[in-house]
């Protein structure tokens, strides 16, 4: 429980921080708290609040009513290249 209050008080602190437009050094100072541990907190955060970049769902086509194979698996690259298995 302790530590959940801990990380909520330092993540609510660096939302203070991040609306504050000071330095990480500058808002450290005046808060009384060592760089080196905000700066370790900061990280925590932004881990926390990335994005997951786990797996992605995908969803087979079935085939074709004409006989004609159609792929199992397509992927689009942002280059626009397909790729696609069959």
């Amino acid at each position: 429980m302790q530590n959940d209050h801990k990380t909520q008080s330092m993540y609510k602190l660096i939302e203070q921080w991040h609306q504050s437009g000071k330095t990480q050094k500058q808002f450290s100072q005046e808060n009384h708290i060592k760089l080196s541990t905000f700066i370790y907190w900061v990280q925590k955060h932004r881990q926390a609040n990335a994005p997951d970049h786990g797996f992605a769902s995908l969803t087979l086509s079935q085939e074709s009513e004409a006989g004609v194979p159609t792929p199992k698996l397509e992927i689009e690259l942002s280059s626009g290249i397909v790729v696609r298995i069959y």
